[in-house]
């Protein structure tokens, strides 16, 4: 009996079997889904990451920006507002260490028109104004040191103006010095 080929429906379902079989493997194997490393062998996933690379060059400098508003006032700071004006009819500042020979600040004196050293360490000083007290301080920014002293009165000033010491008119004579002994100094001295 001889062997030949028919078609037939088994023939047919056996070959389509196959040629399903064998696309549908092919279509399996584009399409894995992963959805977690444990599924992966540590070793691969060790091998897909890479050594850092090299850093590159630095880009170019970028323009400058636009300027900002200005800012809001910033609050007084440690030295306060100006407070209302003294009592003071006269005030003086003088420098008789830093000028000795003109010791009287007139930029910064006000009623007081003669500051005179007739002796290291005396002041004799003249207002243009009726004075009652007198208050007088170092002037620590022009050489006054914490040693400097600085003592205003009235009791002597007679006496001065006899001796003619003072000129006809002084209204305090003032006594500065360091360390114990007469020195010239530069200071402030107020009245009213």
């Amino acid at each position: 009996m001889s062997k030949t080929k028919r078609l037939t429906y088994a023939n047919v379902t056996a070959t389509l079997a196959l040629v399903f079989s064998m696309t549908g493997g092919a279509l399996a194997a584009n399409h894995y889904i992963i959805t977690s490393t444990k599924q992966i062998s540590p070793k691969v996933v060790k091998s897909l990451t890479g050594k850092t690379g090299k850093a590159g060059a630095p880009g170019p400098t970028g323009k400058e920006g636009a300027t900002g508003k200005e800012g809001p006032a910033g609050k007084e700071g440690s030295i306060g507002k100006e407070g209302p004006a003294g009592s003071a009819v006269a005030y003086a500042h003088i420098l008789g260490l830093t000028d000795p020979s003109a010791p009287l600040d007139t930029a910064n004196s006000k009623n007081v028109t003669v500051a005179s050293e007739p002796f290291t360490g005396g002041y004799c000083i003249t207002t243009t104004v009726p004075i009652k007290n007198v208050s007088a301080v170092p002037d620590f920014d022009h050489g006054g040191s914490v040693g400097t002293t600085v003592s205003a009165n009235f009791d002597f000033v007679a006496e001065a103006i006899k001796d003619k010491t003072c000129p006809t008119g002084t209204s305090v004579l003032v006594e500065t010095g360091t360390g114990g002994k007469d020195a010239s100094a530069d200071f402030w001295i107020s009245f009213n």
